[in-house]
């Protein structure tokens, strides 16, 4: 199982603007909003930002990983989103998010949504892999950075 399944050009969203972590999470799942991929977007907000309560997934050195599980989706989805200048996402480390992986998937895929965590915690773990995504300026970059990267690291 690789990320680069689950991701699609169109699914990348650059430039995302300071706000409220609601405000963030919408630009977000903004791309699956309009294609008509989710079955509720108030839901899928509503599920993100429950586990955004818990605790924050600003896992720290710019990333977060914003996920949640709800019916309101249909299939497994991966969301790139890219913040040059980062922003506020109440990390761990309070340093601001420039890379934010975002894991949505239906309640029958948890244990899938359990595994697609753990490969994007591992691929997260190094810094240089981090660190080229934020220079990547299309979705055909992130995604050939993503596979190039997956392919040797992990």
């Amino acid at each position: 199982m690789k990320l680069t399944e689950y991701l699609d050009p169109g699914l990348v969203v650059f430039g995302i603007r300071p706000g409220d972590v609601s405000d963030i999470l919408s630009q977000l799942i903004g791309p699956l909003v309009v294609d008509g991929t989710l079955n509720g977007s108030e839901r899928v907000l509503e599920a993100l930002l429950a586990r955004e309560k818990v605790l924050s997934t600003g896992i720290g050195s710019g990333i977060a990983v914003p996920h949640a599980i709800s019916e309101a989706i249909g299939t497994p989805q991966l969301i790139i989103g890219l913040s040059p200048d980062g922003v506020d996402f109440h990390a761990m480390d309070d340093a601001p998010v420039n890379v934010f992986f975002v894991l949505l998937s239906p309640p029958d895929r948890a244990g899938h949504h359990i595994r697609l965590l753990a490969r994007i915690a591992r691929l997260a773990r190094h810094p240089e892999f981090v660190d080229a995504l934020r220079g990547c300026e299309t979705g055909d970059q992130v995604l050939s950075h993503i596979h190039a990267y997956e392919s040797e690291h992990v």
